[in-house]
């Protein structure tokens, strides 16, 4: 069994970890989150695509400005960012907690907005981004061995989510957490013949669709297909794919469409133009099919 595969396997373990630590040092975030008012995400790569889930998440949950930006983004061009930072505080999200262009970037912020909460989120313990951070939550046990991260960006976007709830003071989502690795046992087992079959398909690229909070996970997962299985992949928002993309997907295109509870009719009209296009159509539904 390969690293990545392990991992996948045991990133629900991992986010039950995650929610005990940061359940348990609730009072401690509270304290910190209490302060933010608007938040920047930053992150590198897969790190990145989390953080625009995470900063939709605070906007939505807890109705505060929020962005996401790229580390590297951020570092060369800091000044034209300076005022849409300005009265913000900062969430830095990291498998490694090391990586130079997050640290150079952080630091630049720290030396602008001297005042302004930092909060870090790695797989690492005592890594130099905490060094930074007015507080740092350090996942290990969701650390990924395999350059493709799975895990990591599982419990990266679990921990960010788990904080907006925190903020929010939402206890009903904090609660499904205490839910997850038993329902995720049994979905597990009931989709891995499905997926097996779907592996082995005909098709030779994937397009993978997503709004709202989930869509930066969802870009992710895009690129977790280019990363792990070397085929080409992309990612749209939903009805976002009718406007030119949609016009290379075709009867070798695999499309993985996560629907929420938003519109059905205007969801379910895009699935039914996606299969008259490719029998490869798989349909993740947040509520009731």
């Amino acid at each position: 069994m390969s690293f990545a595969e392990q991992e996948l396997r045991s990133q629900f373990e991992a986010l039950e970890q995650t929610a005990r630590h940061i359940i348990g040092r609730r009072e401690e975030l509270r304290s910190v989150l209490g302060e933010v008012r608007s938040l920047c995400v930053l992150g590198c790569g897969s790190s990145h695509s989390v953080a625009k889930s995470t900063a939709r998440q605070f906007a939505q949950r807890c109705g505060i400005p929020a962005q996401a930006l790229a580390a590297g983004d951020l570092l060369v061009n800091f000044d034209a960012y300076q005022r849409t930072l300005t009265g913000t505080a900062l969430v830095l999200l990291s498998r490694s907690g090391s990586t130079s262009e997050l640290l150079a970037a952080a630091r630049l912020f720290r030396e602008r907005f001297p005042g302004m909460p930092i909060i870090s989120i790695c797989a690492v313990t005592d890594a130099p981004v905490a060094e930074l951070a007015t507080i740092s939550v350090e996942l290990p046990w969701a650390f990924d061995r395999s350059v493709c991260q799975t895990r990591t960006v599982s419990n990266l976007y679990g921990a960010g989510l788990l904080l907006a709830a925190l903020k929010s003071g939402d206890g009903s989502l904090l609660a499904d957490f205490d839910e997850l690795r038993e329902k995720s046992t049994g979905f597990c087992a009931e989709v891995e013949e499905v997926t097996d079959a779907l592996a082995a398909g005909d098709w030779t690229s994937s397009v993978v669709l997503a709004d709202s909070g989930s869509a930066g996970l969802a870009e992710e997962a895009a690129l977790a297909f280019k990363e792990i299985c070397r085929t080409p992949s992309s990612f749209y928002n939903l009805l976002d794919v009718r406007h030119g993309p949609i016009v290379l997907v075709d009867r070798r295109t695999l499309v993985l469409t996560l629907v929420s509870r938003g519109d059905a009719a205007l969801q379910a009209d895009l699935v039914t133009d996606l299969r008259s296009r490719t029998d490869h159509v798989v349909v993740f539904a947040c509520g009731p099919a």
